[in-house]
């Protein structure tokens, strides 16, 4: 049985979801967790039978193979290279930094270290989002005129957020937007250049709402949309070409196409569960029982390019205007 801890509860939610997850696997379970705040780790622990350790006393158990980093962003960077030295496995969620020189030194060190390591970027394995990759690598589209990624909830009405979210200025867009400016940069690369704004932002509060537009090669303009105040949002994807129309999303998953030549609009089939690749947590769980040194590090320079976008952001948000990435 692989023992795993936690390094990290900034986002309880997510420790949840992977314990939920690992629950149905026998390979794996967790069993401690640490956090620089001991209530959160305790908050996160209850009810999961989990340990709450230190840092130090996490990375020191010869026992835990591996950790899972759901830590609050701006200690990501930290806390993965210090796992990464302690000789664990490391599976980091959503990001690696929030800029683009930490997100490097970070490489660096998972590199060196040779030990199994992905990063989880859970909405790109969604169905509709491995749909519309497949469509956009079709060519049916003809050239990508447009994308449209909308990510948002009503948490803040009603009160699910828990007060470190609110009072992180970045809380918005390190949890639920970042899904959508990482999607953005799977299908489409690096940005150029970003332009983000917000509303309901203050230097202690995180925005109510906010819209990043990241500007790639040959002009193309990407909206990123994200809030936590619309309870009525179910998750949306467009993209829109030349040739026709992608659109997917909703709360049961759906997807659709329409070309110049179409007179109705195609409903695309829907990757189903037994047919989908391996999840991230899947893939380094297979990593991490495979043992040896020749390691695929799984989207790691996805780590890189995030951190870049990240810190052109968080510049034009101060600056209120556009930003080289």
């Amino acid at each position: 049985m692989i023992q795993l801890g936690v390094l990290g509860s900034w986002n309880g939610f997510h420790v949840k979801e992977y314990a939920a997850m690992l629950s149905g696997k026998g390979e794996a379970q967790l069993v401690c967790i640490s956090d620089d705040n001991q209530e959160l780790a305790a908050a996160s622990a209850e009810g999961l039978n989990l340990a709450v350790k230190s840092h130090e006393e996490l990375l020191a158990d010869p026992a835990i193979a591996g950790v899972i980093v759901t830590a609050a962003p701006d200690r990501a960077a930290a806390l993965i290279t210090e796992a990464v030295s302690a000789g664990k496995a490391v599976l980091a969620d959503k990001l690696i930094a929030v800029n683009g020189a930490d997100a490097e030194r970070v490489a660096e060190a998972i590199r060196a270290g040779q030990v199994p390591f992905a990063l989880d970027l859970p909405l790109a394995q969604k169905p509709v989002c491995l749909a519309a990759k497949q469509t956009l690598d079709s060519g049916r589209l003809g050239r990508l005129t447009g994308v449209r990624i909308r990510n948002a909830h009503g948490g803040l009405l009603k009160g699910m957020l828990p007060p470190h979210f609110i009072e992180d200025p970045t809380g918005l867009l390190t949890d639920i937007g970042l899904h959508g400016i990482y999607m953005a940069c799977l299908l489409l690369g690096q940005p150029e250049a970003v332009t983000a704004i917000s509303s309901g932002a203050s230097a202690s509060r995180t925005p109510e709402t906010a819209v990043c537009v990241l500007q790639f090669k040959d002009g193309l303009l990407v909206t990123v949309e994200m809030g936590y105040v619309s309870p009525v949002s179910p998750f949306t994807l467009e993209l829109f070409g030349t040739e026709g129309m992608f659109t997917g999303g909703g709360y049961a998953g759906s997807a659709r196409v329409k070309q110049l030549s179409d007179e109705d609009w195609t409903d695309l089939p829907l990757q189903q569960a037994n047919a989908r690749p391996l999840t991230m947590l899947e893939q380094w769980l297979q990593d991490i029982e495979a043992g040896g040194d020749d390691k695929e590090a799984w989207n790691l320079s996805q780590g890189i390019v995030i951190g870049r976008v990240l810190e052109a952001i968080t510049k034009s948000l101060e600056q209120r205007g556009s930003v080289s990435v």
